[in-house]
């Protein structure tokens, strides 16, 4: 998927509509996308992202770093 579509999934994920990724939202996504070891890949996805460590993915900061981390990491965005 594209950088945008990969925005636009995230925007999806948030199935509360806070603004805000949990590591919840963050794992049922993964695994709605077919990958294994969701609960370790969201782990370590939110231990790189979340830079003030609320358990959320919230900011552009944080979009920014998810979207490098899942390119390099999940190999889900192109």
């Amino acid at each position: 998927m594209t950088e945008q579509q990969f925005v636009q999934w995230l925007n999806d994920i948030d199935t509360n509509k806070d603004g805000m990724i949990s590591k919840a939202e963050l794992r049922k996504a993964l695994h709605d996308l077919g990958l294994h070891f969701t609960r370790w890949k969201a782990g370590r996805g939110m231990a790189h992202v979340d830079l003030n460590h609320n358990c959320y993915i919230d900011g552009h900061e944080e979009l920014e770093k998810l979207i490098a981390y899942a390119k390099n990491r999940w190999g889900i965005v192109n």
